[in-house]
C-alpha cells in the first residue's frame, strides 16, 4: 500500500513539475498563454482520481502558476481567471466523482454476496472428467482453444492440461466438497504448451442413485480478458481508461442534448450513441424529457436523482454535475449507477417487514422485543392484554419490571445463558401485570441473529397451573380411594374365603353318608360350585397382591417340558369330557423363573383355549427356544370360536369379556388373561394374541431365559 502511494505521489509530483516548467518555458520564452494550459488537466485529473477532493489544492497551485506566468502578458484578464476557475471546477468534479466511485465500490463490496448469485459467467468449452480424473467427454469448443482433438484426449488424465498438475485434483476436491464451483480461474497449457487463461465452472455429476460419478467442467478462454486487465492496471494514469473501467456508467451531454462521451458500461447497457441526441435515441421523443435536469445543471447546479428506465426496466441512481471545457463550453457530466437490484431488495425487505409486522401484531401469544437484555422496545396486542399496560407504557420499560421478585435472579441468569446459547428456549416464571396481579407464564426467548436483542413469546398458563393443581389434588384423592378400594377388596376376598372352607368340608363329609341319587348329584354340584368360587376368589386375591406390589418371584431352574406336562395332565379330565385333542411341541429347555407362576401362565392359557373350543376341537402347544435372543417363545393355538378383531387390544384387561353370554355359561370373570399378562410382565416378557373370528385364536408370550 505504501509503495503504491509513493508511486502515485511521484507521478503526480512529476506531472505538476512538468506543467510548471512547461508554463514558464512557454509563457516567458514563447510568450504564449493558452496552449500550454491543456497540459494542466493531466495532474488535476490524476489528483482527482487518486486523492479525490484534494485535487483542488493542485488546481489552486497550477492556477497561481498560470496567473504568475500570464500576468506580464495578459495583465490578469477575465479569461485568465476563467481558466483558473475551470481548473478548480474540474478538480472538484473529478474529486467528487472519484469519491462517489469509492463509496460505490465500498457499497458493492457489502452486497457482493447478493451479486455473486446474480452474476453468472458464460461458458464455452465443456469437458466431463470421471472421479479418477480421466477425461470422458471433450467438445468442439475445447478443441478450438486447446488444440487437442477429442480422440487425443478421451481416456487420458486431466492433469496434463494444467500448468500446475496438482490443479486438477484440487478442482476435484472442491467440487466434491461444495458440489460445484463457479468462475474458478486457472491456467492451462494448449497443445503447443502455451499458457491459456481460463475461467472454469464445474458441477458434480451423479448417477440415478445419487452416487458421484464425475464432474462436468465448463470453461472459456479469458486470456484476452486477463491481458486487458493487466493493460488497464499498467495505464491507470490515463483518465479515459479509468472512466472505461468504472463500474458505473458515465456520459457527457452538451447544452443542446448531444451525447459527447459514453463509457463502456453505458455503451454495453444502452448501446453506442456518441453524437446522437439523447432524448431521441434513449426515449424516442421529439423534444426533451419532462424530468430532464439539463437546464438546471447548465445553470451550475449539481443534481442527484433516481431514474426508472422503461427501455431496459432498470432503476439508476444519477449524479449530474456541470462540466466546462477549456473553451468555457458547458456540458453535463452524468454518472449512472444501476440500483435495480438494491431497489428490488428494498421492496422485498419492505414487504417482508410488513408481513412480519402483521404476524407479530396478530399472533395469539404475547410477543415483545428486548433490547440488550434490558429494555422492551416493541410489543404486540396480546402483550398489552397480558401486562395491562398500554403500548406507549410498555415500550421503553425495563424487562425486569415484569418479573416477580422471587424469580428475578433465575430469569436474569436464564436470559444471559440463553444469549450465549447455553440454555433451553423455554423458561417458566411469575409475571407481574400493571395492577400487581401475578400470572404464571411460559416464555420462549430467542436471540435475533446479528443484533443484541431477543424476541420473547409469553404464554399465560395461570389457568393451566390452577387446573394442574386441581388435577393433582383429584389424583391424590383418587389414589387414596384406590388404596382404600384395594384394602377393602383384599379384606373382602379373605372374608369370602372363610365360609368356603366349611362348605367344602361338610360337602366332603356328606359324601360318606347314605344319599339318594339326586342327593349325590346335588352334593356334587355344591362341591364343584364351591371349588369354582374358590378359584375366582384366589384369582382376585392374586391380582390384589400384584396391585399392592406384595408379590415377588421365587426364582429357580424351571424345566419347561415338565411344567407343560403337569398342566396338561391336570387339565386332562376337561379335555376328555369335551373330546378335545392337545398336541405339544416342547424342546428340552430350562429357564430361570418362578415355577408356580409359569405353571399358572400355561394353565390359564390352556384352560382358556379348552373353555372356548367346542367338542372335538384341537389345541396346539408350541415352545421355541430362541438362542440368539436369549428367550423362549410360546404359542397356544386353538380351533375355537375366535375373537373379533376390535376386541383383541382389550382382552388382557381385567374383567373384560368379549361375549357376556359365553362368559356366564363358562363361569368366568375375565381375570385369567389379566393374571397371565401380569405374570409374564413380572418375568420381563410380553404377551399378545391373534385371532380370526370363527376360526380359532393364538396366544403368544415371550419370556427371558435369565432374570
Amino acid at each position: 500500500m505504501i509503495k503504491g502511494l509513493n508511486y502515485r505521489f511521484f507521478i503526480l509530483l512529476s506531472t505538476v513539475l512538468a506543467c510548471t516548467i512547461l508554463a514558464f518555458f512557454v509563457g516567458f520564452i514563447k510568450n504564449e498563454t493558452i496552449v500550454y494550459t491543456h497540459s494542466f488537466y493531466a495532474p488535476i485529473l490524476l489528483a482527482g482520481v487518486w486523492y479525490r477532493k484534494k485535487a483542488i489544492y493542485i488546481a489552486l497551485f497550477l492556477s497561481i502558476i498560470y496567473i504568475l506566468v500570464t500576468y506580464p502578458l495578459a495583465h490578469l484578464s477575465i479569461d485568465v481567471f476563467a481558466r483558473s476557475a475551470i481548473f478548480v471546477a474540474v478538480a472538484y468534479v473529478i474529486g467528487l466523482v472519484s469519491e462517489e466511485r469509492a463509496k460505490g465500490e465500498e457499497k458493492l463490496k457489502e452486497t457482493k454476496d447478493y451479486l455473486d448469485n446474480i452474476i453468472t459467467s458464460s461458458v464455452d468449452a465443456i469437458a466431463v472428467v470421471d472421479m479418477d480424473g480421466i477425461v470422458r467427454s471433450w467438445n468442439k469448443a475445447a478443441e478450438d482453444y486447446m488444440g487437442y482433438t477429442e480422440a487425443e484426449v478421451i481416456g487420458t488424465s486431466n492433469k496434463k492440461f494444467f500448468a500446475d498438475p496438482e490443479e486438477g485434483e484440487k478442482i476435484m476436491r472442491i467440487v466434491q466438497r461444495d458440489g460445484g464451483l463457479k468462475n474458478y480461474r486457472t491456467t492451462v497449457l494448449n497443445k503447443d504448451k502455451k499458457p491459456v487463461h481460463t475461467s472454469m465452472s464445474a458441477a458434480l455429476l451423479r448417477d440415478k442413485n445419487g452416487v458421484p460419478i464425475g464432474t462436468v467442467r465448463m470453461s472459456r478462454d479469458i486470456t484476452k480478458e486477463v491481458e486487458l486487465e493487466e493493460k488497464i492496471k499498467e495505464e491507470r494514469d490515463n483518465l479515459n481508461l479509468i472512466l472505461e473501467s468504472m463500474d458505473d456508467g458515465v456520459y457527457i451531454v452538451s447544452k443542446d442534448y448531444k451525447v459527447e462521451f459514453m463509457n463502456k458500461v453505458l455503451i454495453d447497457t444502452l448501446g453506442y450513441h456518441v453524437g446522437d441526441i439523447c432524448y431521441k435515441v434513449f426515449h424516442n421523443r421529439d423534444d426533451s424529457c419532462p424530468l430532464c435536469k439539463n437546464a438546471e445543471v447548465m445553470k451550475g447546479k449539481t443534481v442527484r436523482w433516481e431514474w426508472d428506465s422503461r427501455r431496459n426496466n432498470k432503476t439508476y441512481d444519477l449524479f449530474e454535475t456541470p462540466l466546462k471545457d477549456i473553451k468555457g463550453t458547458m456540458s453535463k457530466l452524468t454518472i449512472f449507477r444501476d440500483i435495480s437490484e438494491r431497489k428490488r431488495m428494498e421492496n422485498e425487505l419492505r414487504d417482508a417487514e410488513e408481513r412480519y409486522r402483521v404476524i407479530f401484531e396478530h399472533a395469539l401469544t404475547a410477543l415483545c422485543v428486548i433490547e440488550h437484555g434490558e429494555v422492551v422496545s416493541l410489543a404486540n396486542k396480546e402483550f398489552e392484554t397480558l401486562s395491562g399496560y398500554s403500548r406507549e407504557e410498555i415500550e421503553g420499560k425495563k424487562w425486569i419490571d415484569f418479573i416477580a421478585d422471587e424469580d428475578m435472579d433465575r430469569v436474569q441468569n436464564y436470559c444471559e445463558e440463553r444469549r450465549k446459547g447455553e440454555a433451553p428456549a423455554c423458561c417458566e416464571f411469575k409475571f407481574v401485570s400493571s395492577n400487581g396481579e401475578i400470572k404464571q407464564v411460559n416464555a420462549w426467548i430467542e436471540p435475533i441473529p446479528g443484533a443484541n436483542r431477543c424476541i420473547a413469546s409469553l404464554l399465560d398458563i395461570t389457568e393451566l397451573k390452577r387446573k394442574e393443581d386441581e388435577l393433582r389434588e383429584t389424583c391424590e384423592k383418587l389414589t387414596e380411594l384406590d388404596k382404600m378400594k384395594r384394602e377393602f377388596l383384599n379384606v373382602a376376598y379373605h372374608e369370602m374365603r372363610s365360609p368356603l372352607a366349611p362348605i367344602v368340608g361338610y360337602a366332603s363329609m356328606l359324601e360318606r353318608c347314605e344319599l339318594s341319587g339326586k342327593g349325590k348329584k346335588y352334593l356334587y354340584i355344591i362341591e364343584q360350585s364351591a371349588r369354582e368360587l374358590e378359584k375366582m376368589i384366589n384369582r382376585m386375591l392374586e391380582l390384589a397382591r400384584i396391585d399392592s406390589k406384595k408379590i415377588e418371584l421365587s426364582l429357580e431352574g424351571v424345566y419347561i417340558p415338565e411344567v407343560v406336562a403337569e398342566v396338561v395332565k391336570g387339565i386332562e379330565p376337561e379335555t376328555k369330557e369335551k373330546k378335545q385333542v392337545i398336541s405339544t411341541v416342547v424342546p428340552g429347555v430350562k429357564i430361570q423363573a418362578d415355577k408356580q407362576k409359569v405353571g399358572a401362565i400355561f394353565y390359564n392359557l390352556i384352560s382358556n383355549a379348552i373353555k372356548y373350543t367346542e367338542e372335538g376341537g384341537k389345541i396346539d402347544i408350541m415352545v421355541v427356544d430362541r438362542e440368539r435372543e436369549g428367550d423362549i417363545r410360546v404359542c397356544i393355538a386353538d380351533t375355537g370360536i375366535g375373537i373379533p378383531e376390535e376386541h383383541l387390544p382389550k382382552i388382557f384387561e381385567r374383567f373384560y369379556m368379549v361375549d357376556t353370554s359365553l362368559t356366564r355359561k363358562s363361569g368366568s370373570l375375565g381375570l385369567g388373561l389379566s393374571i397371565v399378562k401380569e405374570y409374564v410382565k413380572l418375568h420381563g416378557g410380553k404377551v399378545w394374541a391373534t385371532s380370526e373370528f370363527g376360526k380359532g385364536s393364538k396366544f403368544f408370550f415371550i419370556m427371558p431365559k435369565r432374570q
